[in-house]
C-alpha cells in the first residue's frame, strides 16, 4: 500500500483511502500512520523497523488521507487524535442507523467532531446535546 500511496501523491491525487485504525477497515497503527505521513508529510522521515526509507516530496501538493469503513460518531476522538484535522472522514451506517433518522446521524457526527476540536469528552458534550447523547447510547462500546 506504502508504494500506491507515493504513486497517487506522484500523480496529483486529491485524496486516498489509507485505512483507520478503528472501524471495519482498520489497519495497523504503524502502518496506517505511516500512510498518513505519505499523504501529508513534505519530509517523511526514515522508519526503519517498516523499512521505510526518508522521503522529501520536494514541494508536491500532499493528499487528504480518508478514513471510513464502519464508522461512528463513537469513534471521532480516535479519529482526530489518529489523523488530526487533514483527513476526511466518511460515515454511512454511522450517519443512516442513528435512530433519529439520517439528519440527526450526521448532526452527531458533527457534534462528536466539535466536541473533539474543543477537547471535550463525547459524554459531557452529549449531556446538551441530544442526538449525540442518542448515538452514544447505540454505538458506544459495540
Amino acid at each position: 500500500m506504502l508504494v500506491v500511496a507515493k504513486l497517487c501523491r506522484l500523480v496529483g491525487l486529491d485524496q486516498l483511502h489509507i485505512g483507520t485504525v478503528v472501524g471495519k477497515m482498520h489497519g495497523e497503527k504503524h502502518e496506517v500512520l505511516n500512510l498518513r505521513d505519505q499523504c501529508v508529510l513534505d519530509k517523511v522521515p526514515a522508519d526503519e523497523s517498516q523499512h521505510i526509507l526518508t522521503q522529501d516530496w520536494g514541494g508536491l501538493k500532499p493528499m487528504f488521507p480518508v478514513a471510513s469503513g464502519g464508522l461512528a460518531p463513537t469513534m471521532i476522538p480516535d479519529l482526530y487524535s489518529i489523523f488530526g484535522k487533514d483527513v476526511i472522514m466518511q460515515f454511512g451506517g454511522g450517519i443512516h442507523a442513528h435512530p433519529m433518522g439520517t439528519v440527526a446521524g450526521a448532526t452527531a457526527c458533527r457534534q462528536a467532531l466539535e466536541a473533539s476540536l474543543e477537547g471535550i469528552s463525547l459524554q459531557d458534550y452529549a449531556k446538551n446535546h441530544k442526538e449525540l447523547e442518542v448515538a452514544l447510547g447505540k454505538w458506544l462500546n459495540k
